[in-house]
């Protein structure tokens, strides 16, 4: 029995679109070729994977199976190509960061200072995102380390939580709250909260509503754009709106604002993702010293 991926590749795409012709549309290849391939498939397996018409294609009790197994086998593929690649001379060299906004401010510039000491042979890449966007940006970009907050569980990586951020509230000067040593979320009833849209990152937003929840504040939400720090930055410094941002962001706010901690601290957890397959000396020193970065910043501000 001879089969080929591109003819699982082809198999799939039919199943998922459910005809012929779209599968070669999103495929670039033409609808005989599709029909050929598919053919071939079968014949090879002895078992029919599609019962046709003339309008569409549906896929058999087989078909079904192939479909989802075909779907992780050429996942698998990815992965396989993905881990050889690593091991270009180019990339022997080079480290891909993915971070998002707040660890751009301070984690990521503290771990290339040390790593230019520390790892010269290695020449560190950083790829900015929004906050959600690290774990779809590893994918894409085929990156090596990615560090943010409530990543998402991708096949074929890890993830570890490196540090535990305090979480200040960030208001205007001008506030009558903003000389305090603390404060009660409760006592932020007036004010909205202004942060970037649920979409963006869920997990992370029901984790920040549920501080406020717990603490007896049900917010109004003023979206914000991807960065609190953005267009809208001017609603904080107006007394209009307050926001809450780990300790990552003390010093990187505008002059009129000020970050106060909670009377009932809380944390958000800062995390790194890696290829778990990655057996490159170089990387496995580089996130050793993320991770020592990490809780020397953590430890500083808490």
């Amino acid at each position: 029995m001879q089969y080929t991926l591109r003819q699982i590749e082809i198999f799939v795409a039919v199943a998922e679109a459910g005809h012929f012709g779209r599968a070669a549309e999103a495929l670039h290849i033409s609808q005989p070729t599709v029909s050929q391939e598919v053919g071939r498939l079968e014949r090879a397996l002895g078992i029919a994977l599609l019962d046709r018409s003339k309008r569409s294609a549906t896929v058999t009790a087989a078909g079904e199976v192939m479909m989802i197994e075909g779907r992780m086998l050429l996942s698998q593929a990815d992965r396989l190509l993905d881990q050889v690649r690593l091991h270009d001379p180019s990339r022997q060299r080079a480290a891909r960061i993915v971070a998002s906004p707040s660890v751009v401010n301070r984690l990521l510039p503290a771990v290339i200072s040390r790593a230019e000491q520390e790892i010269p042979s290695v020449r560190i890449e950083d790829i900015p995102v929004e906050t959600g966007g690290v774990s779809p940006e590893m994918v894409v970009e085929n990156a090596d380390i990615g560090l943010g907050r409530f990543l998402t569980e991708l096949d074929g990586f890890q993830i570890e939580t490196i540090a535990l951020e305090q979480v200040y509230v960030a208001l205007s000067r001008a506030h009558p709250l903003a000389q305090r040593d603390s404060i009660a979320l409760a006592d932020l009833d007036d004010l909205p909260l202004l942060l970037w849209s649920r979409e963006q990152n869920p997990v992370y937003y029901d984790y920040l509503m549920e501080i406020c929840t717990s603490r007896g504040l049900s917010p109004m939400v003023l979206v914000s754009p991807p960065r609190i720090v953005g267009s809208r930055l001017y609603l904080l410094s107006e007394s209009r709106a307050f926001s809450l941002v780990p300790s990552s962001m003390l010093g990187h706010l505008s002059e009129g604002l000020t970050t106060v901690p909670l009377d009932r601290p809380a944390t958000v957890p800062l995390s790194m993702q890696w290829r778990t397959g990655d057996t490159r000396p170089q990387l496995a020193q580089l996130r050793e010293l993320v991770r020592e970065v990490a809780a020397g910043l953590s430890a500083s501000t808490s």
